[in-house]
């Protein structure tokens, strides 16, 4: 049975809510359920907060629009206890987010709120999956074992411009763990990134350390960074860094769980 069939027995008969954040993973299960089961058996969530990129909450809009589905954005201030960053920042965001979703699709008639956790998410350091389990929140694409690549290729399928997107992970985690975080911060970040990326650094993650930008790109792209190094200087110093550095190790996914 191929991973497409082994979704459409998991999901068979039911109503879908999405908490869907824009990125490639909630985007391709959307775009599934809304094939699968019908529009009207499906609603589209997404919370809007300080430590998403506001890029892809703007994305997620337009593609419930174009599947026709029901959508609902959500402005979610920050609980304080997630802007003190611990450890297990992860955990407390899934838990104080999905809290919120899961009683917002309730509300709307759909007691199923799924996620786009795959099975590629267990080989990383990953504690708001414990979140998720705790509240009951269904995550079709890790219970049928699909793997990243394969939503990837649902996605083409779809013709989804986010077919092969890098991932993108909150904005807190470009912080050290315990270092307290303001929203000017994230924004300051966010802007950061989304100018890199218009510079066509599309992987790309501008990791924090007091006053220093520390850049991570993928390592084919370092001649080009260098070529734009002064646009790239006068643009972060704009934003309030005294520093900034390019990581010579490149781009790597949970940098910032790495041990000293």
């Amino acid at each position: 049975m191929n991973f497409r069939d082994k979704l459409r027995s998991h999901l068979k008969s039911k109503r879908v809510a999405v908490a869907l954040s824009g990125g490639v993973d909630s985007s391709a299960l959307l775009a599934f359920c809304a094939d699968f089961l019908g529009r009207e058996n499906c609603l589209a969530i997404t919370a809007h907060t300080p430590y998403m990129m506001a890029r892809e909450t703007s994305y997620a809009e337009k593609l419930a629009a174009r599947f026709g589905v029901k959508f609902l954005k959500i402005e979610i201030g920050v609980d304080c206890e997630i802007l003190k960053n611990p450890k297990d920042r992860c955990y407390v965001c899934k838990k104080f987010l999905f809290e919120k979703l899961k009683k917002i699709a309730a509300e709307n008639g759909f007691e199923i709120l799924a996620d786009g956790t795959n099975l590629d998410d267990t080989k990383d350091f990953r504690p708001g999956m414990r979140a998720l389990r705790e509240l009951g929140v269904a995550s079709p694409f890790l219970e049928c074992a699909i793997t990243k690549d394969e939503i990837r290729d649902l996605a083409k399928s779809y013709g989804l411009e986010v077919s092969e997107k890098p991932a993108y992970a909150c904005l807190l985690t470009r912080f050290e763990h315990g270092r307290e975080v303001s929203e000017e911060m994230l924004r300051r970040v966010d802007c950061a990134e989304e100018f890199l990326q218009d510079l066509g650094f599309l992987q790309v993650r501008v990791r924090v350390h007091s006053n220093l930008a520390r850049i991570e790109i993928a390592r084919d792209k370092f001649g080009e960074f260098m070529q734009k190094r002064e646009e790239i200087c006068r643009k972060m110093s704009g934003l309030g860094f005294k520093y900034v550095s390019l990581d010579l190790n490149g781009y790597r996914q949970g940098a910032m769980n790495e041990k000293d």
